[in-house]
């Protein structure tokens, strides 16, 4: 099955490269015990946890027409971690009605897209040799800088993969452009359960700082606010994840919701993640952004949810995901030697097991041909 995919840089081109969100350096937990970082006043400042890096500003700047490259800016929202893991949600919810329809999106291409090559037919997959026993129910290897697929294993079965369908969300976001734009929070529901960083309605935050708290935080409340000032509502903009996702050829992934929270419509595939994760790793500030192992907010230092980025040598990304029915599932990435490889690993058993399996392939990938 052939899948072409555009690359994100060439679909943004030149004409956004100025508009690209300063999505950068903070963190998420995935693994320590429950915390709550309240805040004083919209616009308290966060540090990056880069050495050497000057103080972010301490305020939200106003949105504007022409955006211009800025250092990291700050991240002014609480953060709100589970114990063990960075939960979408505990309870499977309740069967969800079809997927909205797919719509067009907004999109700020400058150029034609460029292809990533297709995934490997079964075939080719069972070709592969030495693979490590995985505990997981799909995998996908690819080696991103020879744009070569490796390995898979029920790679393209459709499944839920919980916060990893957050990277589809950045993906409609990022191609919105306008990262000072401020997003004005609105009234949401959150369930005590899932993931969320404790916004309060009416709180004015600029666009790229909720992208970096969903990303980084894994913050529902962020990825919801996103959807619903860029769309108008959660299914409007499940709507657009459903044509982005189209467009990049991911034929196995279907989005319910901005947070990839269990739904009968909530799926993607090993294949189709990778896919993503390797399109979205062409942007820099992304790219730079997934790598960070820390950040301090108000004066406390968090770690990221991605285990593998202190475990692995190279390690430089990517997300995780964990909810009921997803079980425990990782995008995982490293660079060795100038090689690029990403493998997509998802409903492992444990925390422990998604990165100590996303390890073995990574390690069984850098040492083929």
């Amino acid at each position: 099955m052939s899948r072409p995919v555009t690359t994100l840089r060439s679909r943004l081109g030149a004409a956004v490269a100025a508009l690209t969100l300063s999505l950068a350096l903070g963190a998420c937990h995935d693994g320590s015990s429950a915390t709550t970082t309240t805040v004083s006043a919209p616009g308290a400042a966060v540090a990056t946890g880069s050495p050497g890096a000057p103080a972010p500003p301490p305020t939200v700047a106003p949105p504007s027409s022409v955006a211009t490259a800025v250092p990291a800016p700050t991240m002014s929202v609480p953060v709100s971690t589970t114990a063990g893991v960075t939960t979408d949600a505990e309870a499977t919810t309740a069967p969800a009605p079809p997927p909205p329809a797919a719509t067009a999106v907004t999109s700020t291409m400058a150029s034609a897209p460029a292809v990533i090559a297709p995934p490997p037919s079964a075939d080719a997959t069972a070709s592969a040799t030495g693979l490590p026993a995985i505990d997981a129910r799909a995998y996908a290897v690819y080696d991103a800088s020879a744009g070569r697929w490796l390995a898979g294993s029920d790679a393209d079965t459709p499944l839920a993969v919980g916060s990893l369908m957050k990277l589809l969300t950045a993906y409609v976001v990022m191609q919105a452009g306008d990262p000072t734009h401020v997003v004005t929070v609105p009234e949401m529901t959150t369930d005590p359960s899932e993931s969320a960083i404790g916004l309060y309605r009416g709180e004015q935050l600029q666009r790229d700082l909720l992208v970096r708290a969903m990303l980084i935080v894994s913050a529902n409340d962020a990825a919801r606010a996103l959807a619903i000032d860029l769309a108008g509502s959660e299914e409007a903009f499940a709507a657009q994840m459903n044509a982005a996702a189209a467009d990049l050829g991911m034929t196995g992934t279907s989005a319910a919701n901005p947070v990839g929270l269990d739904a009968s419509y909530s799926f993607s595939t090993a294949h189709d993640m990778t896919t993503l994760a390797a399109t979205l790793m062409q942007d820099e500030t992304f790219r730079a952004t997934v790598a960070r192992t820390d950040a301090t907010l108000h004066g406390q230092v968090f770690p990221a949810t991605n285990a593998l980025l202190t475990s692995y040598p190279g390690a430089n990304g990517v997300k995780t995901g964990h909810t009921t029915e997803a079980g425990w599932s990782l995008v995982g990435a490293a660079e060795r030697d100038g090689r690029q490889v990403i493998v997509t690993v998802l409903g492992a058993s444990s925390s422990t097991a998604r990165v100590a399996s996303a390890s073995a392939l990574l390690d069984w990938a850098f040492a083929q041909p």
